[in-house]
């Protein structure tokens, strides 16, 4: 493996730190809200399924043109993915 795949390896591993920490640091109440947010999300992608594919072969695609070197930008992309998947007007975890 080489030196930027164990960087990236470890900001990966923090930001998921991170997110753990900071889900399991708020109050019971929101964090229900937040897994309710995600379960009806997942549904409506599974309702969705023939876009959900395109839209995740596009992201895929996209990272597929990155050279090998580039693990910020694929970084990027993943989180764009992520982002168009599962996001919202608010923001839970930052």
């Amino acid at each position: 493996m080489s030196k930027s795949n164990y960087i990236g390896l470890i900001i990966l591993g923090a930001a998921a730190t991170v997110a753990a920490l900071k889900f399991y640091s708020m109050p019971e109440e929101e964090r229900n809200e937040f897994v309710d947010h995600l379960k009806n999300r997942a549904h409506d992608l599974l309702d969705d399924a023939e876009n959900t594919f395109d839209k995740v072969n596009h992201y895929f695609a996209e990272i597929d043109t990155k050279q090998r070197h580039e693990w910020v930008d694929k970084l990027f992309i993943a989180k764009r993915l992520v982002t168009d998947l599962f996001g919202s007007e608010r923001r839970y975890l930052i």
